[in-house]
């Protein structure tokens, strides 16, 4: 049985990594005549502490992520992919990318970009693609930098 993706997720946070996973997530949705889901998510657990009632701070991040994924749909849309939608959402990454936006946009591919956290840094903070791996609903494709030693 092939699989046919047809909402291709892919979380996009600005990193070298998550451009890679654009870059394929943009492939598998000409091949697959797919839509193209550009997901953005603003973290305000490391916000909140930092600006609780500071607005400013929120605005400015949204409108950076506004500016980033009308790039990335621009160039999607000149590669040839003709249905990319882009979504930006605050709160905790994780459970975002694992569930409310898989659900909410149908998705049946989810694509992040790996983070390079050593094993040190996973333990501590933990992984966003570990988290999703373990609770999505769908596939899911981590995307590494093949240049990268690990």
């Amino acid at each position: 049985m092939i699989q046919k993706y047809e909402h291709i997720l892919v979380a996009v946070d600005g990193s070298f990594e998550s451009e890679l996973a654009f870059d394929k997530g943009v492939n598998v949705a000409l091949r697959n005549n797919g839509e193209l889901i550009l997901a953005h998510v603003i973290d305000t657990r490391a916000l909140q502490s930092v600006a609780t009632f500071d607005t400013y701070i929120y605005d400015k991040l949204e409108q950076e992520a506004k500016e980033v994924l009308s790039d990335l749909e621009k160039q999607a849309r000149e590669q040839g992919v003709t249905k990319v939608k882009q979504v930006i959402e605050f709160g905790n990454p994780k459970n975002l990318l694992a569930h409310e936006i898989p659900d909410r946009e149908n998705v049946d591919l989810i694509m992040v970009g790996a983070t390079g956290l050593n094993t040190f840094e996973r333990l501590l903070i933990g992984s966003s693609s570990e988290y999703i791996m373990r609770h999505a609903k769908v596939d899911l494709l981590v995307v590494r930098d093949s240049n990268k030693t690990l």
